[in-house]
Parts: C-alpha cells; structure tokens; sequence
C-alpha cells in the first residue's frame, strides 16, 4: 500500500512540474510583458494537467481500475477516459472516480468493454 501512495504521489508531482514549465515561459518576450490571453492559457494547462494527475492518482489507488490501461486527458477540465475495461461495470467505477476529482466539469467515456 505504502509502494501505490509513493508512485501516486511521484505521478502527481511529475504532472505538476511538468505542467508548470509552461507557466514560467507564458510573458510576452517582445514587450517585456505578459498577455492576458496567453497567462489564460498557461493557467488552464496547468489547471488541466493538475486534474489529469489527480484523475490516474485516483485509479492508481483504486483496486477495480489500478491494473487497467486507461488513458486520461482533459481539456478545459473536460476529461475523457479511452481504452479497454473488462466489463460496463469497471468502466462505469472509472467514470465515477474521474467525476469525483476537485475541477473536473464534465466526463466523457470513450472506454470499450473487452470481448472476452
């Protein structure tokens, strides 16, 4: 258990930074000053890669989705799941988990169920 909170808390700090970079770069070089529309953007990256993170936090702690091979992306904290789940029912769990992330606004399931 102590093993899954350490590589969830690396992921989640690995989003974070990652996510950040952008932040720093975001002022408008040519006129010394930093553009409202382009701190917008750099803020809703950050915004949206801070729910990605906290999205495969929740299924790297979940025992249902943990092993699953679910992809996770968000936009304007949008966030859409794909790939293969075992049944409905596993594929209905993740989408309450992602739903239940701080920021997330809506969910949307691009999941298959495997044909066994």
């Amino acid at each position: 258990m102590q093993k899954t909170k350490t590589i969830s808390t690396l992921v989640a700090a690995a989003f974070l930074t990652a996510a950040a970079v952008p932040a720093v770069y975001a002022a408008d070089t040519s006129t010394g000053s930093s553009s409202a529309s382009t701190t917008q953007k750099a803020g809703a990256y950050v915004d949206d890669s801070v729910i990605t993170a906290k999205v495969k936090a929740a299924f790297v702690e979940d025992s249902q989705v943990s092993a699953l091979k679910i992809k996770v992306t968000t936009k304007k904290g949008i966030v859409t799941l794909a790939g293969p789940v075992p049944n409905a029912d596993v594929g209905q769990h993740a989408l309450q988990l992602a739903a239940a992330i701080d920021g997330v606004k809506d969910v949307k399931s691009e999941l298959t169920v495997k044909s066994s």
